[in-house]
């Protein structure tokens, strides 16, 4: 069991955290989903043998929610190219 907590460019408000928890709630290995509105954030707990940040980070684009690139490095993203 995995969790994330993703930024978010936009505001959240009613309408975009239930697309958004709908669009998470769909994808197999997704348990909860948690909205930190003061901070623009989704805190996701996920099987990441079933699923991965990067599916979540899509499906979120997918239903309109736009969500702050991660930085070089998080995520496990690396190329290894600067170590």
């Amino acid at each position: 069991m995995k969790s994330e907590t993703l930024q978010l460019l936009g505001t959240l408000n009613d309408v975009s955290a239930q697309k958004a928890a709908g669009a998470l709630q769909a994808i197999e290995g997704v348990s909860k989903v948690t909205f930190a509105t003061p901070n623009n954030q989704i805190n996701i707990d996920f099987d990441d043998n079933l699923t991965s940040i990067q599916v979540l980070r899509t499906s979120l684009q997918r239903a309109g929610i736009d969500v702050k690139k991660s930085a070089h490095g998080e995520e496990g993203m690396c190329c290894g190219s600067c170590g």
